[in-house]
């Protein structure tokens, strides 16, 4: 509703950049030449008042590269990493490393170009592999099905993500836990705004929207306790571009959340991150 709410208001004007900070997939380099992307994610979650307490502390550092194949396909890996410490009941462990590598190639299928409004839906194709540290990766193949449409005009940008996960495609020798699949809704808008006498800067305020829901996990066919969740998150942010430099960040708040079982609740986030075009 916020997308098509703001999309009638953004195309009546004739040009714009791209909306989203924390959409992947919103990464589109011209043919032959790169986009790098390097952010640093923190999240949390707990339990609240529940006996025993239990914390959650992520900080993940991913790093993502997109190369323009020609001009209606590109390519982008990622690679994070990522720290992550857990507390319960006044104890705590920490665990570190690179995580899973992921890949991603997406297609440009139909763009349409008007006096006032620019229109392109893309889908997608990703797979992330296994590759990460011990008790970081998921020791599952996981493929990752998607369209992205992303709607430009003058100062608006708009980018719709929709995402679905084939989680355990196959499973490593390290488990025999199947994870739940997962749908994806994002959403972001932006309204880019140039600042100074030679308009070399760009500032964009940026609003951001998703629906997340994951299945419960199965093991040897029997759904795994306290496993699976639906969320709704908001995060307002905004980015300051000069030239091929984009300095990004934004704060994730979850409006709503749904857990099967007990289990830790979705807290607050943080997302910073550097974008550099060649």
């Amino acid at each position: 509703m916020l997308v098509l709410v703001l999309g009638s208001q953004a195309f009546h004007h004739s040009t714009a950049q791209a909306g989203g900070i924390s959409i992947d997939a919103g990464l589109t380099p011209a043919a032959n030449r790169w986009i790098f992307r390097s952010q640093v994610r923190i999240l949390q979650r707990n339990n609240g008042p529940a006996v025993p307490s239990m914390k959650m502390e992520a900080y993940m550092f991913p790093v993502m590269v997109a190369y323009g194949l020609r001009s209606d396909a590109m390519i982008m890996i990622r690679q994070s990493y990522m720290r992550r410490v857990m507390k319960t009941a006044g104890e705590s462990s920490t665990s570190s490393g690179l995580g899973d590598l992921f890949i991603l190639g997406k297609y440009r299928l139909t763009r349409i170009n008007t006096s006032t409004y620019t229109l392109g839906i893309a889908p997608t194709l990703g797979i992330e592999l296994p590759t990460g540290e011990d008790r970081i990766s998921s020791d599952s193949y996981d493929l990752r099905y998607g369209i992205l449409l992303s709607g430009r005009s003058n100062s608006w940008g708009i980018d719709l993500n929709l995402t679905y996960a084939w989680n355990g495609i196959a499973l490593t020798d390290n488990t025999d836990i199947d994870p739940g699949d997962e749908i994806a809704v994002e959403a972001a808008v932006s309204r880019q705004v140039s600042v100074g006498e030679t308009a070399d800067i760009a500032v964009a305020p940026v609003l951001e929207s998703s629906y997340q829901k994951r299945d419960a996990d199965i093991s040897n066919g029997v759904r795994i306790g306290n496993t699976g969740e639906s969320l709704l998150l908001l995060a307002p942010g905004l980015k300051l571009t000069r030239g091929s430099f984009i300095l990004e960040g934004l704060v994730q708040f979850p409006i709503w959340q749904d857990h099967e079982g007990s289990q830790t609740k979705r807290q607050t986030s943080v997302l910073l991150g550097v974008r550099l075009m060649n």
